[in-house]
C-alpha cells in the first residue's frame, strides 16, 4: 500500500458488497469503505450504502459494535428498540449494540446513509445477529415488503 493509498480511498475504487437476503438485506447497495481489508483499520469501519426505493434491512443487531448512521439523501424509516424514526438528509443516529434495529426506504428516491462502526474493524467482525423471518413483524417490520 503506497503511502497515499494509506490515508485515502475512493468509493468508485470500492466494490459492492454481494450482500443478500442471508444477511437481511434487499436491494442495496454497500459499499465498506474502511476497513482492515481496504485501510488497515485495526479497530473501526465506515461504510456506505444505497438504498433504492423499497429496499430494506431486516430486523438485527451488533453484538460487538455501536452503529452510527448519517443520512445524506433521501428518506427512510429506522426502526431502533421499538421507536420508529424518520431518517432524512442531514439526521444522524446512535445505534447501541445488542439493539435491535431494520430500516427501509420509504420514498420513490434512492436513499444514501454513511455508517460507521467504532468498535470493530470489518462487518464480519461486528457479529450481526438477524433475526429470524418468522419474527420480523413482532419487530414492527413491515412484513409485505418481505415477499
Amino acid at each position: 500500500m503506497s503511502e497515499r493509498n494509506k490515508y485515502i480511498i475512493y468509493l468508485d475504487n470500492v466494490a459492492p458488497d454481494d450482500v443478500g437476503d442471508a444477511e437481511g438485506f434487499r436491494g442495496v447497495d454497500i459499499r465498506w469503505m474502511v476497513t482492515d481489508g481496504t485501510m488497515g483499520t485495526n479497530h473501526s469501519t465506515l461504510f456506505r450504502v444505497i438504498f433504492p426505493a423499497g429496499a430494506y434491512h431486516g430486523p438485527h443487531y451488533h453484538t460487538n459494535t455501536d452503529e452510527l448512521l448519517y443520512t445524506v439523501r433521501g428518506k427512510a424509516i429506522q426502526w431502533v428498540n421499538g421507536v420508529e424514526c424518520e431518517m432524512i438528509a442531514g439526521s444522524a443516529m446512535y445505534i447501541p449494540k445488542n439493539t435491535i434495529h431494520w430500516q427501509v426506504n420509504i420514498s420513490d428516491e434512492p436513499m444514501e446513509v454513511v455508517g460507521f462502526y467504532p468498535d470493530v474493524k470489518n462487518y464480519a467482525d461486528s457479529n450481526q445477529i438477524l433475526k429470524d423471518v418468522s419474527e420480523w413483524e413482532k419487530y414492527g417490520f413491515p412484513i409485505k415488503l418481505r415477499k
